[in-house]
């Protein structure tokens, strides 16, 4: 059976259940009506068909652009727009999942994340035009700021309008080749929640658009904790795989690997969970001696997923990586540069400067070879083939955690701000 075949019976059903799952997840904080809504998947899941039927991307480009321009002279927000993408994506891989099997199956989940991947970058790249009050025409990209055209003389604003995607959270600036990306949501320690992960990815959009060779990632200044994880508050509560391949925070992950350019991460204070892993998927970790790192799935009884044990794979031993997992404690400094988790150990006073002019020396190298190698890398390091049966044996086990009573109670600890007790149930 084709995909085609399985979404043409399928669309009542599908709307039916993002519906249900968007209102689930947002009820007070959305511009638009639950019949508002509605419409927008409906049509949404119409372009999705209408792309795996013709066998290509164009249609819902062409459509995310002129949604991105109406949505934003509405008023919305970019993060309601793209939770709609997410929410039938997951729909979508529900249904997908429970109806194909084998190599259909995983051919029809790579062009159904090909094709809403496609609409969701087109998306940003127009709001990020429009935000920062560029030409909005089909396919612009956003224009440098300055004299002379060209992000390249001095400090200048990105006109990313990151600020405006995650609330303020966020600020973007380019210092000639170098952009740098700094988390300042004082309030909430930096936690990844899908509104800063999606302002991250539009940044990471808007850097690309001014062709930056190297991208700094960095908390703001006099933060403590460069940022606290993943949201708790935004985890579902069993049922639901916490961490699937559609969670903002993957999602930003995944856009970190594949940037063009080397991301370096600039830590000064604590790293926690999945920022952890983020931190990981930079390309070069500089730190100071205030870095801590910890991650911490194990107290709260989530099971993490295979490719972001894969990251971490990637780049330690395996007797460290369980060591971190099982223990769920904090490394400081000195132990993150003897287990190679940082490139350089530097001094705070010396942290910014060092990370900037390292920035500025590999966006003086030629960006064709640094992206080349990068996506090899990349491509190499992600490559681990597992047999079908030993994946579905795998998520079933993952299964049983995220379903677990233990799942729940890590989470209601954490609300409650007490030590979880589990019973291994």
């Amino acid at each position: 059976m084709e995909m085609s075949a399985v979404l043409a019976g399928a669309e009542d059903r599908v709307v039916d259940e993002a519906v249900a799952e968007l209102d689930r997840r947002h009820t007070s904080d959305q511009a638009s009506s639950p019949e508002m809504r509605r419409r927008h998947l409906r049509d949404l899941f119409k372009l999705v068909v209408k792309c795996v039927r013709g066998g290509d991307v164009e249609p819902i480009i062409a459509s995310s652009h002129q949604l991105a321009a109406d949505r934003f002279a509405a008023g919305f927000d970019i993060g309601e727009v793209q939770g709609e993408f997410n929410v039938l994506e997951e729909v979508l891989w529900r249904e997908v999942a429970a109806t194909l099997a084998g190599d259909q199956r995983i051919e029809a989940l790579e062009l159904m994340n090909t094709i809403l991947g496609a609409g969701r970058d087109a998306l940003a790249r127009t709001y990020v035009a429009l935000a920062s009050g560029g030409n909005t025409s089909r396919g612009a990209q956003p224009a440098a700021s300055g004299e002379g055209g060209e992000a390249g003389s001095g400090d200048v604003s990105v006109p990313a309008g990151a600020e405006g995607f995650a609330g303020g959270a966020l600020a973007t600036e380019v210092s000639g080749r170098v952009g740098v990306i700094t988390l300042g949501d004082q309030h909430r320690r930096n936690a990844i929640s899908a509104e800063l992960a999606n302002g991250i990815v539009a940044a990471l959009e808007a850097l690309r658009a001014q062709e930056v060779r190297a991208v700094v990632l960095r908390a703001a200044e006099g933060m403590r904790v460069w940022s606290s994880g993943r949201d708790i508050t935004e985890l579902p509560r069993g049922r639901r795989d916490p961490l699937a391949y559609n969670d903002p925070l993957e999602e930003l992950i995944r856009a970190v690997r594949s940037f063009p350019a080397p991301i370096i991460a600039m830590v000064h204070g604590s790293v926690w969970g999945g920022a952890f892993d983020l931190v990981l998927s930079c390309d070069v970790v500089i730190a100071d001696e205030t870095a801590m790192f910890a991650i911490t799935p194990a107290n709260l009884g989530l099971p993490y997923n295979t490719t972001g044990l894969l990251h971490f794979l990637g780049r330690l031993p395996i007797n460290l990586i369980k060591e971190l997992f099982f223990l769920a404690a904090p490394v400081d400094a000195q132990k993150a540069k003897e287990w190679l988790i940082i490139n350089r150990l530097v001094e705070a006073t010396e942290l910014e400067a060092f990370t900037l002019d390292l920035a500025a020396t590999m966006a003086s190298k030629s960006p064709l070879a640094i992206t080349v190698i990068k996506e090899q890398l990349r491509v190499l390091n992600d490559y681990q083939p597992i047999a079908a049966q030993v994946y579905e044996r795998i998520q079933g086990l993952r299964r049983e955690a995220y379903d677990s009573s233990d799942y729940l109670e890590g989470l209601n600890a954490f609300a409650e701000k007490r030590q979880p007790v589990f019973r291994g149930t």
